[in-house]
């Protein structure tokens, strides 16, 4: 066995049985060593997108296994840096094997520019993944290499980046299988270790349900990543009896009609959410960070008049709210928390009008809603509402930037048993969508249906031919057709009175996705009404892959929103998220 077996064995041992990767010169003996394993290998079209694969890979299997993309030196690591900086703002476990050029070549020099293809890969990549390091065995310990590689599912999951120089990879490994025990036992054990942080925490939840009257939780992403299930995260809601608020990374963990999901709060997000959120007296915040996005950028408003309970594994994200009054604080692993609830069941108090209150909410937001949305026009409202009902649509990835964040984040209503993942969520990268589900699909073994915008597609649109190559891969790309990037474009008008690059108007091309289709071998359909793309769905299992063109009307409407205002000195606010309304 050689390095790169020996290396690839590790990534292998701990549950991985997919590489996403590109072949290059400086990885040959890593090629040959994937080429010739057992694992499913996806051959890709750019190296971006073999990153944003193994993230999709990971994220469908609920990040409890890590992604695994394997490229060549200098540009081929270059080119993952998008994707890995989305996995790495997302928590998803991950390993990028790259190669590297012989160790003789490496700039000791600081010239710009010594071995051929070289880029200095460990400085590009250490701020965004949580270790990178070069592995020559004579520098790196097999008990460094354990705790090295086990941080991508420790504490905190997230990315680990490994080069090997050309002439490191061919060496031979001595007692290999032996150091091979030896480090996945000390993979395990940091794993296991970094699992086991624990306090007070549900102490303290216990006794203050005990004492709230109005008491909310908020479900956060959190709670999936670090390894609790659907059935536990709805029983841990149910025990406790009270409304449950919920993350655009989380709104699929709990059906929409359960009658204790009262939806999102946010800058865009129902009304009933946010006046749950900020006439609620205690919020207990499981595996959510706070983050601007989240709390409409004023986490010290988000549930203003309560007393909030926060539990959080990174005490950086603990650290950069701090100053948030009637704040408490647990660095803690919330799976931990979660359990010793369930054994523990915390009792809360009389909430039945509290309850009632918030149902009554919950009713006028949706007849408002209904009355706002419920037209015949095929807009983001209803592509959001079929792709929920439909049984195509159980695993979507959506992309997360533009139309797709709106109709998914606003719109979507999940159903029984449907699950999604963002495509790049906190990053917000366009062109994710396509690369990620090719990911999930492969890790899936069963349809996946990719939400992308007919502007972000050409970001990744080489993919498809990646999908060309593989057929056992079943995917459902919709396309949002609106003539470019839309959100950008309303955004500049607003702001400007004109657009720039936005759409066929100010300079964009638009595309033929017939022919596109056609090119890559692909079913097309094209939908313009609410029947056709319903009709067209429910057709969707006669085929392997289809890409539904769905020309979207749209008016921009999502909604109530936070809007930003200005003060008597001409300082710009944002609104109060209770203050958010149905009036135009």
């Amino acid at each position: 066995m050689n390095v790169a077996e020996f290396i690839l064995s590790i990534i292998q041992k701990l549950g991985t049985d997919t590489v996403f990767t590109i072949v290059g010169g400086m990885a040959m003996h890593i090629n040959r060593a994937v080429g010739e394993s057992d694992m499913q290998v996806i051959y890709c079209n750019h190296e971006q997108a073999a990153a944003a694969a193994a993230d999709g890979y990971a994220k469908a299997k609920e990040h409890n296994i890590a992604g695994l993309v394997v490229v060549t030196a200098g540009p081929g690591v270059m080119n993952t840096v998008n994707s890995v900086a989305s996995a790495y703002y997302d928590s998803v476990p991950m390993f990028i094997l790259a190669g590297q050029v012989k160790t003789a070549d490496i700039n000791k020099f600081g010239v710009r520019s010594r071995g051929v293809t070289e880029t200095p890969h460990l400085e590009l990549l250490s701020p965004i993944t949580k270790c990178a390091f070069r592995y020559i065995p004579e520098r790196v310990s097999d008990e460094v290499l354990a705790q090295n590689m086990a941080q991508a599912l420790a504490g905190r999951k997230g990315p680990i980046f490994i080069d090997i120089p050309l002439d490191i990879q061919p060496q031979q490994v001595k007692d290999a299988e032996t150091r091979l025990a030896t480090i996945m036992k000390g993979i395990h054990a940091m794993i296991e270790a970094e699992a086991a942080l624990t306090g007070d925490a549900a102490a303290q939840i216990t006794a203050e349900l005990a004492r709230a009257s109005r008491p909310a939780v908020v479900i956060g992403n959190g709670l999936r990543i670090a390894g609790v299930s659907r059935e536990r995260i709805l029983k841990l809601i149910e025990n406790i009896g009270a409304p449950a608020l919920f993350t655009s990374a989380s709104l699929d963990l709990v059906e929409f009609e359960h009658d204790l999901n009262f939806g999102c709060a946010g800058g865009l997000a129902s009304t009933h959410a946010n006046k749950v959120m900020q006439s609620a007296d205690l919020l207990i915040f499981f595996g959510t960070r706070l983050d601007l996005l989240t709390t409409a950028f004023n986490p010290q408003n988000y549930g203003k008049n309560a007393k909030r309970l926060v539990i959080e594994c990174d005490q950086k994200e603990i650290d950069k709210n701090t100053e948030m009054k009637n704040t408490v604080f647990f660095r803690e692993n919330v799976a931990n928390v979660v359990k010793a609830l369930e054994v523990n069941i915390p009792r809360t108090g009389s909430v039945v009008e509290w309850l009632d209150s918030c149902r009554a909410l919950r009713a006028a937001d949706r007849r408002e809603e209904h009355k706002a949305f419920a037209s015949e026009k095929l807009t983001t409202y209803q592509m959001g509402d079929i792709l929920a009902k439909s049984p195509v649509g159980h695993y979507l990835v959506p992309t997360a930037s533009g139309f797709g964040i709106e109709c998914v984040a606003r719109f979507y209503k999940p159903q029984k048993g449907a699950s999604f993942a963002w495509a790049g969520h906190v990053l917000g990268s366009m062109g994710l969508g396509l690369p990620c589900a090719i990911g999930a699909a492969a890790a899936l073994h069963r349809r996946v249906v990719c939400l992308e915008g007919d502007g972000g597609i050409l970001l990744n649109v080489q993919e498809l031919f990646t999908l060309a190559a593989n057929p056992q891969l079943k995917l459902t790309l919709v396309i949002m057709s609106n003539g470019g990037y839309q959100s950008i474009a309303r955004g500049q008008v607003k702001a400007f009175g004109k657009e720039f690059g936005a759409t066929a108007a100010s300079g964009r091309c638009d595309v033929r996705f017939d022919l596109l289709a056609a090119l890559v071998g692909m079913s097309y359909i094209k939908c313009e009404t609410i029947a056709q793309f319903k009709e067209a769905l429910a057709q969707e299992e006669k085929f392997g892959r289809r890409l539904i063109e769905v020309v979207l009307e749209d008016d921009g409407y999502r909604g109530p929103s936070v809007t930003t205002k200005f003060d008597a000195q001409g300082k710009p606010y944002s609104t109060d998220i209770s203050d958010v309304t149905w009036d135009r």
